[in-house]
């Protein structure tokens, strides 16, 4: 993905990806797109904390969060436009009714950053292989669904992801970290004062 990020420009990319459209499609991805909302993640989070493993509830949580502050400060450092704000003339433009339009903060997609933090919680905290790699084709296709509903260019999405998964494994690391080298309080038998 990166070399087409990287290799084509980001205006010709968007109008490819938007432009292979179709209704069934639409309504497809306008349910794979709810995978990396806020309120679908954080719902998640609560169900597995309370019913499946509160450790991957919590890690679900935090990576949500975490990872969504960087975002939001990414977002308003960059300020850059979404496709909806230079293309909102144009004919050729795929958006639909049902689902609101926004124009600023593009860079980076929140939704693949949530998406692609779910997912990789999921591998990490899960030893369930089927359901590692069914979390990320559905992170892939959210971030796809991003640029078919007009949402983001083709470099958010790719940032997004890179993001959430960076996170969802330092957050890893750091509490494999913390559970491995926990210090004591108690003071050793050979130390004196």
């Amino acid at each position: 993905m990166s070399c087409i990020v990287f290799s084509i420009p980001k205006q010709e990319s968007f109008e490819f990806i938007n432009s292979q459209h179709s209704l069934f499609f639409d309504y497809f991805f306008t349910v794979i797109t709810q995978f990396g909302d806020g309120i679908f993640v954080i719902a998640l989070a609560l169900l597995c904390f309370f019913v499946w493993s509160r450790r991957l509830g919590v890690a679900i949580a935090a990576t949500y969060i975490g990872s969504g502050l960087i975002c939001s400060l990414l977002k308003r450092t960059f300020q850059t436009h979404r496709p909806g704000f230079n293309l909102h003339d144009d004919p050729s433009f795929h958006s639909l009714a049902w689902m609101p339009m926004s124009y600023h903060n593009a860079f980076p997609s929140g939704h693949t950053t949530s998406a692609f933090a779910l997912a990789t919680c999921i591998a990490l905290y899960t030893k369930n292989r089927n359901l590692a790699i069914i979390a990320f084709l559905l992170a892939c296709l959210t971030g796809y669904s991003r640029v078919y509903l007009g949402q983001h260019y083709l470099d958010d999405v790719w940032f997004g992801s890179l993001l959430g998964i960076s996170f969802s494994c330092l957050y890893g690391l750091l509490v494999s970290y913390y559970a491995e080298n926990r210090f004591s309080l108690s003071i050793p038998n050979n130390f004196k004062i």
